[in-house]
């Protein structure tokens, strides 16, 4: 059986779709798992990467994209999911980044990982916990039917600022545990995204992304 792992969050600009793609390509080049991305963000910045790398895609992780606006669409996304989950080992979704619309909530509701890019602002950290107390109940109702469920937060964009030290009080809302791992503000991740190619050398283990990803096997993958 796959594991669902959605990276979502209720506000844009956070990274959450930048770190979905070096995470996704880093499990595609060091792992022998089959990846699978499905691109729910009505952005589709997943899919537009993937259309840009052109020859390269042969080499790359698949990416399909899901439109929510079609018929029928909490039914055509059961179906493609299971479909993908006898093909693939992880499956990774971008969700929406809305709270309103029935995207997100059938997003998460099939994941069995949360992961949540986290950005020391006060808006950003006031989205984050309106989205996390949403999690409760869809953690209680997958836990009722034997399903695993965890959340876990990832500082994103780290800088030196003051504010990342309030970021600790986001920490148990919605039963959100943050990784040990932070991932800073750095232009390389920006121009680094590829559904083809590893962001660093896996070697390099002072890296701050090497240490991020053996932490995201650790409780995500293995």
């Amino acid at each position: 059986m796959a594991k669902v792992i959605s990276f979502a969050t209720q506000k844009g600009g956070v990274g959450k779709s930048t770190l979905l793609m070096l995470t996704a390509s880093a499990v595609h080049n060091r792992t022998k798992k089959k990846v699978l991305v499905i691109d729910c963000d009505p952005q589709k910045s997943v899919k537009d990467i993937y259309a840009t790398e052109g020859a390269d895609k042969e080499q790359s992780y698949d990416v399909i994209a899901f439109n929510w606006k079609q018929a029928r669409s909490e039914e055509n996304f059961d179906k493609t999911l299971a479909l993908a989950e006898k093909k693939y080992d992880v499956i990774f979704l971008d969700v929406p980044g809305r709270i309103e619309g029935k995207e997100i909530y059938f997003s998460v509701l099939v994941s069995d990982i949360v992961v949540v890019p986290v950005v020391a602002s006060v808006l950003d950290m006031r989205a984050t916990i309106r989205f996390l107390k949403t999690l409760p109940m869809i953690k209680e109702m997958k836990e009722k039917q034997g399903y695993k469920f965890d959340v876990y937060g990832i500082v994103n964009k780290k800088d030196q600022t003051v504010e990342h030290q309030k970021l600790k009080e986001l920490s148990g809302i919605g039963g959100m545990e943050f990784f040990y791992s932070p991932i800073s503000n750095l232009v390389r991740y920006k121009r680094g995204i590829s559904t083809v190619y590893d962001i660093t050398d896996p070697g390099l283990k002072d890296d701050e992304f090497n240490q991020y990803f053996d932490e995201f096997c650790t409780k995500c993958l293995f």
